[in-house]
């Protein structure tokens, strides 16, 4: 029986069996091959890869093909542009970072977390400020001011009254995205305030714990046809667990302390406790080179990267 070679990328992945979508728009359920098996290597969500299908086998539209018995192998991974852990997914372009103006309360530390995972993996962070219509602009201005001097694209929004959201929709075009961040900032909504259609599910914040209610099950990338990309629909982002970065990666993660090491009296100054550090001695006031409570937040982050070194063989 004839075979044909195809590329597409894997969107979906159940039980071993993989849905591929093509370039055409059609798609393909797939099994891995067992070379994949004998080389540890595990097929990811986000994987654009090579496939082998008959020529008789039906290819079906859409998410139907979800149905499907196995029509096709995966015979090839292309090379990742990045890859991560939990959830296990690769070829990330964007990473919507999405704070809550008003409820919950933002956590800053979860944050700069993800802002270091962004420069680690060299994804696109785009930090989103959600439900600005509940919350003073005085709070929602201090926000901003936090990470003003990373110059990542920083967005003030409202899933609720589409305020932002023309200008936000432009980071959709050609892009694989992800969105990150604490339960019930919005980020269900926000998509689907974003991209008509989609009806993701939405979770509400309970009243009780002020926690939201995780309303995705499994990942997925679902293709967005009329901005040339996709959006991972992901339980969430657990996998910062297992982020270990050493203190002088940190340093060199953060964008407003990167090179200003130069200016300082020791090579590799962390800008904590050496002597003659030009970070330190220019915290106060708008010329600082970093806000001061990011910069505390650093400095936290630096000391339990040391803490962890010294006990990593206890």
């Amino acid at each position: 029986m004839e075979k044909q070679l195809k590329q597409g990328r894997i969107i979906k992945g159940i039980g071993g069996f993989y849905t591929v979508l093509m370039q055409d728009g059609s798609s393909c359920i797939c099994k891995a091959r067992g070379l994949f098996r004998k080389q540890g290597v595990t097929p990811l969500i986000g994987d654009e890869v090579e496939i082998e299908l008959n020529s008789s086998q039906s290819r079906m539209d859409g998410r139907a093909a979800d149905e499907a018995a196995a029509s096709g192998y995966l015979v090839r991974i292309l090379p990742r542009r990045n890859e991560l852990i939990r959830p296990a997914v690769s070829n990330i372009d964007r990473l919507f970072v999405v704070i809550a103006a008003s409820r919950p309360q933002p956590d800053l530390l979860l944050i700069d977390k993800l802002l270091l995972l962004c420069e680690k993996y060299s994804i696109d962070p785009v930090i989103i400020i959600n439900k600005c219509d509940e919350a003073a602009a005085e709070d929602i201005e201090n926000l901003k001011a936090e990470y003003k001097k990373t110059e990542y694209p920083l967005f003030t929004v409202s899933a609720e009254t589409g305020e932002g959201l023309t200008l936000l929709k432009e980071m959709l075009q050609g892009a694989v995205i992800c969105l990150a961040g604490q339960s019930a900032v919005g980020k269900s909504s926000l998509l689907n305030a974003l991209i008509p259609g989609i009806k993701l599910a939405v979770g509400g914040l309970s009243e009780k714990t002020e926690r939201g209610r995780h309303t995705t099950r499994h990942t997925e990338l679902i293709p967005l046809p009329e901005t040339g990309g996709a959006v991972l629909d992901t339980p969430g982002f657990s996998f910062l667990d297992t982020l270990e970065l050493d203190e002088a990666e940190i340093r060199l993660l953060y964008p407003e302390l990167r090179g200003l090491e130069v200016n300082c009296r020791f090579n590799g100054c962390l800008h904590i406790t050496e002597p003659g550090c030009c970070v330190k001695k220019n915290l106060n006031g708008e010329d600082a080179p970093i806000h001061r409570n990011r910069y505390e937040r650093y400095v936290r982050l630096v000391n339990e990267a040391i803490e962890r070194r010294k006990h990593r063989y206890d």
